[in-house]
């Protein structure tokens, strides 16, 4: 039997820590397994969000503050944490591994607001206009609704739509709680392999049990009916939720459970299960025949998963290319909303790409007959950084910036003024507030406050574009390097990025220019596209989707001889 000690809990002004349900000052006392890190108590009582980095050690983001009974600190602690927070108390508990009763600090939440994108921009004419699919309180009542679903890596958007208008009637949203076991996939298919599958499943499946609840309470105020919903994901989000086997995901040969399109229930992925347990109803206690569940739908309700084409490019990706018209032969067989489909009527092959950029970078082209795709891993770099300080549009415009003003050379050395040495360092409580700003989108200027970036920031956004921008060249030189007539940017990323910016780093080849639009979610909405046409029994559009594993070419960047020539020509910026 393992040894335990007891961990005491105190909040960051050294106040007793109580429960709700406990109003006399009273210690919250854990017990833990010496053999245990301390995170893994946190987390099972609920006291830490977790870690970005999977509990590699990172990020620092799991980092305690011990008040008494700190343990020596770990040869990666010491590399990771500054000598006088140290010598204050912080470790990190994905390390910590107390031996005896101890007091600990747990310093606040303060994650910054993530802002997620549920619409997709109309890019029809003006490519500054956004799409008028907007909520609106004069709504007339909508018989027949979709639910669509983006389950990012690191936000869930859910939206009802309905069925004959394609007019969003709600929206549901939530940073994706998986990120408590990582923030990027290889970090949750880990902790998956490591025993917590159920666990990340239940997570998931309980947020979109609580955007359902919302959703059909919407409904009925509307005499409404929720048809389905269809979920777009990238492969191992889409996994972890079907509660497949990730192991062969992260090794090669890289072996999906299943990427093709599948019609599943709300009980086969866990609905029914994921509200009763947070509404306090019996374990189990799900609805019979066909009678609505605590989540708000029949336990049969039915649920369609994007298909994928490949371990790198999952449903996500092919819903985007559904929404934009950019899958094979698509406009033969459906009338696209965006009509974005190249034309070859003027005899003039053309070709479109598709980059949708953040803890996974995905990159499709096509000339509309041909279909390449491929992926490469970007960690946290689009998405701000491991840190999450600052968002990834506003890193690429700060680093636009440093360059411009010639504060960092093209080798991506910051000049001394602006080193990590001599610029000062960002402590937590400047990591927990507003104090670092970066330049904004628009008239970037250093000023006289400027963006705290490290050397590591620099190298780790340098890294990630170099193989980006490689990956671009290498899928336009696969397609024949035909004119390209758009390039859109998906996702949040795409949304803010200052396109000028992203030029001025080396991220889009100059040949791009006056070509890049952003997008916005169209995950989301190609979800819904997806669930509407299939809803419909349209033979066409289940028939493409079964086929795009075969007929897409799935490109791995690894392989290909012009990579590693490419991607060291492109570190400069």
């Amino acid at each position: 039997m393992s040894e335990t000690v007891k961990i005491t809990v105190v909040t960051e002004n050294d106040k007793l820590h109580t429960s709700n349900q406990n109003q006399t000052a009273e210690p919250l006392v854990l017990t833990h397994d010496i053999s245990m890190t301390l995170m893994s108590t946190l987390l099972r009582n609920d006291l830490l969000d977790g870690s970005l980095c999977g509990g590699r050690g990172d990020c620092g983001r799991c980092a305690v503050r011990f008040l008494e009974g700190a343990p020596i600190p770990t040869p990666l602690e010491r590399s990771v944490l500054a000598p006088e927070e140290l010598r204050k108390g912080y470790r990190l508990s994905c390390f910590a591994r107390p031996k005896d009763d101890c007091v600990i600090c747990i310093p606040p939440r303060a994650d910054k607001k993530i802002e997620i994108i549920s619409e997709m921009i109309d890019v029809t004419a003006n490519i500054d206009r956004h799409s008028q699919q907007k909520n609106d309180t004069k709504y007339r009542k909508t018989p027949d609704m979709i639910v669509a679903v983006d389950l990012g890596t690191t936000t869930i958007a859910m939206q009802l739509v309905e069925l004959s208008t394609g007019q969003i009637a709600d929206t549901y949203c939530e940073v994706n709680p998986q990120r408590r076991y990582g923030a990027d996939v290889l970090s949750r298919m880990q902790a998956s392999v490591d025993g917590c599958g159920a666990a990340l499943q239940r997570l998931a499946a309980e947020v979109l049990a609580r955007g359902l609840r919302q959703f059909t309470a919407y409904a009925e105020s509307r005499a409404g009916h929720l048809l389905g919903m269809c979920i777009a994901g990238n492969t191992t989000m889409e996994h972890l939720l079907l509660g497949y086997d990730v192991s062969g995901l992260g090794r090669s040969p890289f072996t999906p459970v299943n990427i093709s399109l599948q019609k599943v229930s709300a009980m086969d992925i866990g609905l029914q299960k994921a509200a009763t347990g947070e509404i306090g109803l019996p374990e189990g206690g799900t609805a019979a025949g066909g009678a609505r569940d605590a989540c708000g739908v029949a336990a049969d309700f039915p649920v369609w998963i994007a298909p994928g084409i490949s371990v790198f490019v999952g449903g996500d990706i092919v819903a985007g290319l559904y929404a934009c018209g950019l899958l094979p032969d698509q406009a033969a067989g459906r009338q696209t909303e965006c009509g974005l489909l190249p034309d070859q009527a003027a005899g003039q092959p053309e070709c479109s790409i598709l980059i949708d950029l953040g803890t996974n970078g995905e990159m499709a082209v096509t000339d509309g007959r041909r279909l390449i795709v491929t992926a490469t891993a970007a960690g946290p770099a689009f998405e701000g950084g491991a840190g999450a300080v600052r968002t990834g549009s506003d890193m690429v415009a700060a680093l636009a910036a440093l360059l411009r003003e010639g504060a960092m050379d093209r080798t991506g050395l910051l000049s001394e003024a602006y080193s990590a040495e001599n610029a000062p360092r960002p402590t937590r409580q400047d990591i927990s507030s507003e104090s670092a700003p970066c330049p904004a989108r628009q008239g970037i200027s250093l000023g006289t406050n400027p963006p705290r970036l490290t050397q590591q920031d620099v190298r780790a956004l340098q890294m990630a574009k170099a193989a980006v921008r490689a990956g671009i060249e290498i899928l336009w030189e696969k397609i024949g390097r035909l004119p390209v007539k758009q390039v859109f940017l998906a996702g949040g990323f795409g949304y803010y990025l200052d396109v000028e910016a992203a030029f001025a780093i080396g991220l889009l080849p100059e040949d791009l220019r006056g070509r890049v639009r952003a997008a916005g979610n169209t995950s989301l909405r190609g979800a819904y596209l997806i669930g509407r046409d299939l809803w419909r029994g349209g033979s066409t559009a289940a028939d493409a989707l079964a086929e795009l594993p075969a007929r897409a070419e799935a490109v791995n960047l690894a392989e290909e001889p012009a990579f590693e020539r490419l991607y060291l020509e492109h570190l400069s910026f």
